[in-house]
Formats: structure tokens, sequence, C-alpha cells
């Protein structure tokens, strides 16, 4: 790092800051007048609107001036928005520059990309570009030379020059270096090494050049983004919706915008990543939202949770399992979607589905060869004629309800990310497919993270099969959480042997710890563990995670309290979380210590659990066990 340019490049930064700062106090003089203006419609609503509705005239009045607040308050959003963009760009500038000369012009261009574009208002110059414009994508992309980039005009070509990094703090440049990759290793390895929060973060100085195709596909095609944990698969679907949210204005808006889950714990850990790339947030929707609508209340009905929870419990063969395979195959689907069109003329409501259901499984069921199993319907018919509904009877009975036109369908969205889609299963993607009729999708998978194979994709080719062959496919390759140790140990339970894989951060051994009281084993863990980390306990099934949660709970108060999640519409709040794995999907921690209370033939069975718990830990990861279970295995 040479002494004259970083003067040089401190320089300009102050030059921008100037420029900056005339902005911001413009910014706020207008954000006070706004205010003031916001104040006096909501006085003049007071005054002038009838505080009770005697007639007609009155509702026309207070609707009046109902719909000119609501615009002022919009204004005034817009403006704090812009006011606070503004105020980021002043503390941390931008992250990084790329000099190019276009092909047939002498004129060296210096483009200087940061979280947020920014202009000089007096000459129109770009001090800032956004890093979503397409001339930015060259740092994503390119290596010094010969370099090009995708406009709305065609592909613009030439040279790259150079190619820098940034670290800027407070408004004070801290270092820079020039590099010839699109991604510096050390500056990756540099923000994974900070403490994780509650909330998922911005990638933009850190976007890998596979991660970035992802990011900047056409928004006209359907993706699927396969990858490790890790491999940044979350932060590419919430990244590329801030992209195509920027790149097309006139067509696309949040409200048409849907972020699929399975529970609203993942929903909170994503939820600010958007507000932070400039974006209002989408709509946040639990895909049990979509089906169990409708459902009499007199029924007693068992979840996707408590679906997952039998199969982990119950190893051997069983009617159920047949029953869920049947259920959930592509065959019986087929049969219904055609067999469905005899009964339009039939009452929607769910007893009369219900009916229908009964009557198709039984047609299915005695019409099909001996492999069928026929106790498939005496045991669904018997449960519901008692009032029971387990999650695949629920999941047909909707699919049903959506065939006959009784749940209704939403043309108005025109974009969904399904995240975690190796934990849907065919006939969870049939639904979603049938009622966002007109949406594109973003579909981010993991074969490797599927806790049962009896209720999940694990060939890819079922979302071609569903969402259509033209799918767009792109895998990321290597895992960017956790440190070395822990994906080796990670990667070595799939048999997976391949260091190419992870990034090679340094960082301890997962350690298993073994004593005769696990409680006080975990208490001396977290003794030794710095209080601003966070820590995940994380089980093998919810039974496990309340008994964690009962056993530790009094341990802690004050300024270090523990949370217990056993439930998927629980918002994460403390530093230290007890959870069953399978609420797990998608977070991270500082720290993970499993509750190791399986002996060996379990985890043999159950590996992809295994690998779950170990790829949720960025710095370090324990296991605990008792003295007893470790001697039996």
């Amino acid at each position: 790092m040479e002494k004259a340019i970083f003067n040089q490049e401190a320089s300009r930064l102050k030059e921008v800051r100037k420029v900056l700062q005339i902005t911001i106090d413009e910014s706020v003089q207008k954000l006070e007048l706004q205010q003031d203006k916001l104040v006096e419609e909501r006085r003049r609503m007071w005054e002038e609107c009838a505080h009770g509705v005697s007639d007609y005239d009155d509702i026309i009045v207070m609707n009046q001036y109902d719909e000119t607040v609501r615009e002022e308050q919009g204004h005034y959003v817009r403006r704090d928005e812009e006011r606070r963009q503004l105020q980021y760009l002043m503390e941390k500038g931008y992250f990084g520059r790329i000099d190019f000369i276009e092909s047939g012009e002498s004129l060296e261009e210096k483009i200087y990309i940061g979280r947020y574009g920014f202009r000089n208002k007096k000459n129109h110059e770009y001090l800032i570009y956004d890093w979503r414009t397409p001339i930015a994508s060259m740092f994503y992309d390119c290596m010094t030379g010969n370099a090009q980039y995708d406009c709305p005009n065609g592909k613009i070509g030439g040279e790259l020059t150079l190619k820098r990094q940034y670290k800027i703090e407070d408004g004070e440049l801290q270092y820079y270096y020039d590099t010839n990759i699109a991604v510096q290793d050390e500056l990756l390895g540099e923000v994974l090494s900070e403490n994780t929060d509650k909330v998922l973060r911005v990638i933009i100085d850190t976007i890998t050049k596979e991660q970035n195709v992802a990011i900047r596909q056409a928004e006209s095609k359907d993706l699927l983004v396969i990858g490790p944990a890790g491999s940044g698969k979350t932060s590419v679907g919430m990244h590329r919706l801030a992209y195509l949210l920027y790149q097309n204005r006139s067509t696309l808006s949040s409200e048409k915008i849907v972020v699929l889950s399975k529970s609203q714990i993942f929903a909170s850990y994503v939820s600010g990543i958007l507000p932070e790339l400039g974006e209002e947030n989408v709509n946040d929707v639990m895909f049990d939202d979509l089906v169990i609508r409708g459902i009499p209340k007199e029924y007693k009905k068992h979840g996707y949770y408590e679906q997952v929870e039998y199969l982990l419990k119950t190893p051997e063969q069983t009617v159920r399992k047949e029953s869920i395979q049947l259920k959930y195959s592509p065959q019986f689907l087929a049969f219904l979607k055609e067999k469905t069109l005899e009964y339009t003329d039939w009452k929607t409501n769910v007893t009369s589905v219900i009916e229908i259901y009964l009557t198709l499984l039984k047609q299915y069921v005695f019409s099909t060869d001996d492999s069928v199993d026929k106790n498939i319907f005496y045991y669904t018919n018997t449960n519901i004629k008692r009032q029971k509904l387990y999650y695949e009877d629920i999941l047909i009975i909707s699919y049903i309800r959506i065939l006959l036109g009784a749940i209704p369908t939403m043309p108005e969205i025109h974009h969904v990310v399904i995240d975690e889609a190796q934990d849907y299963n065919y006939l969870q993607l049939e639904i979603i497919k049938s009622i966002y009729t007109k949406s594109r999708f973003t579909i981010l998978a993991d074969a490797n993270q599927v806790i049962d194979a009896l209720v999940s994709t694990v060939n890819m080719q079922v979302f071609a099969d569903i969402f259509g062959a033209g799918i767009e496919r792109i895998q990321l390759s290597k895992s960017y959480r956790s440190t070395a140790p822990i994906n080796r140990y990670a990667f070595d339970i799939l048999g997976i042997h391949d260091n190419s894989l992870y990034v090679d951060r340094e960082g301890k051994e997962p350690e298993i710890v073994i004593g005769k009281n696990m409680k006080q084993q975990i208490l001396e863990l977290i003794e030794t563990i710095q209080k601003e980390k966070s820590i995940g306990i994380l089980t093998c099934d919810k039974i496990s995670a309340q008994r964690v949660g009962r056993l530790l709970k009094s341990e802690f108060q004050d300024e270090r309290r523990l949370q217990c999640i056993t439930k998927e519409d629980i918002v994460l709040q403390e530093k230290i979380v007890v959870m069953p794995i399978m609420l797990a999907k998608g977070l991270e921690f500082d720290v993970v210590i499993v509750w190791d209370d399986r002996d060996e033939s379990y985890w043999v069975e159950h590996k992809n659990l295994r690998y779950l718990m170990c790829t949720r830990a960025l710095h370090e990861l324990f296991f605990v066990k008792s003295l007893d279970s470790h001697v039996t295995s």
C-alpha cells in the first residue's frame, strides 16, 4: 500500500464527504419542512373533519383528508430513507473501484462502488455507483485486462485497468489494496470472522463471481441456486431481490414479491436485509398459512414439524410412512388433477372436499396393483372420522381445494423466493406453483441438508419437472460460513473429503465433551465463551429442546438470558438459544453446542442431521455427551 496513493485516495474520500455533507444538510432541511407539512395536514384533518359520521358527505371528506395525509406520510418516509442512505455513505463511503476504458474511447472512467449510488447535483457526476448498476458487475466478475458488462443496449467491452478494494470506517480510509480476482479471500475471511447477530448480513462488498451471476440473472427466468451450507444461498436470494427491484422499477415492486419460508424464525432473520439495501420489505409468507386456512377448528391438525418429528423417531416402516410416500408421489397427484375435474359442480367447503378426497383415495388405492397397501385408505378414513388431520392429509385437501377454485390463486405476485427448497416435497411445490400462477421463482436448495428424504426433495431434477425445463441452474461451489476445521468435520460426516469446498479459515477443532452431568458441562462451556458471542444449543428434536430449556433456564439471569424455542412462530431475541435443529435451518451462531443424547447408530441413520448441526457454527463447535451414553456407544 503506497503512501502517495493512500493519500490520494484519502483526499478523494474527503472531497466526496464534503459534497455528501452539503446534500445531507439540504436533505435534513427538506425533511423538517416535510414533517411540518405532515403535522399541518393532520391538524387540518382533525379540525375540519367531523368527529362522527352523520351522512355520506362526511365519509367523502374524511377519505379525502386521509388520502392527503397518507400521501404526505409517504413523502416523509422517502425523504427520511434518502437521509439515512446519505448518512451511511458518510460513514462507510464505498468499498470498491474499477478503472475502465471502453472500446473505441480514450478516456478512462474511475468507477467507485458502494451500497447506494450518489451523484453531485451541481455537475451530475456520479461520485459513487450503486453496486447493482450494470457497470459495477465488472467489479465482481472480471480480472484486469479485457472485460465487458451487460447493459440494456447490449454488451459493452473494453479494458479493465485497475480493481481496488477499500476499508472505510467512520468516514476514514483504513486501507486499500489492489486485486486481480473477483473477491479477495482475506477480506472475506475478515468479514466471516466477525461475530454474528440475529439477522442476515449485507454481503455486497464480498460477493463472489458465482454469487454475482446468480444475483444478476434476468427476472424473466426461473432460477435454481444449489450450494452447500454456508455458500450464501439465502444472501444470494435476498440480494437478488434488491437487484431485481432496482433494475425493474416500472414493473416490479415489493408488494409483488413473496419470500416463502417454513418458520417465523427465518422470516425475522432475513427481514432487515432489503431495507439495509435501500428497498422496502417484501411479503414474508409461511407456507402453512397458504394451506391451513379454511380447515375447521374442530379438527385436530398435525403440522409440518410434527410430521418430521414423527419420522425422526420412527425408524421402522409403518402404514403412515407408506401413506405419506403415496400421497406425495407424482403419480397420485396426476390422478387427483385428472379426477378432480369430475367434481367441479360440488360444493367447495372443506367437508365436501374431504369427501372427495376419501372417494378418490379409495379409488386410487384399490385400482392399482397389489404393491399399494390397501390399509392406507382404511388408516386415513379412520383418522378423519376421528377428526384428526395429519399434515399429508391437510396438503392433499388444500390441493383439491385449489383445483376446485376454493383457494384463490395470486396472479398479482410476480416473484417468489423459496428458501430451503429441499425441505418441500413434490406436493408442496405443486401447491406453490398452482397458487402463484404468474410468478417467476428463485429457488434455493441443498440436498445435503435434507432431514428426511420421505418428505423432502433430494433429486434436484424435481424442480425442473415442476417449474419447467427452462429453469436456470447455478451451482455455488464453496462454503464461507464455518472455519476450515468445522467444515472438514461436517463434510467428513457425509463422506465428502474435498477441501476446495470451503474457505481455508483457521479455527479450533470441533470438540467432544464427555462427562457425567451434561447440564454442568454446558454451563462450564458457556462460562468460557465471550459474552458478545451468540450461542446455539441444538438438540435432535423438540422434546429434547424443552428438556434442556427447563434444565438451563434458571441458570441465566440479567444480561445473559437464555431463550428456548420449540415453535416455528417465535422470533430470535437472546444471545443464547436452545432449539431443535429443524427450527435452526438457515440460521448461524458464533458457537454451537450440540446436546448429544443419541447413540452412534442414530447418527449413522441421520448423518444429514449431524451435518446440519455442525454447519450452523461459525467459529466453535462442541458435542456434549454423557459418560454413560459414550461408554454404551
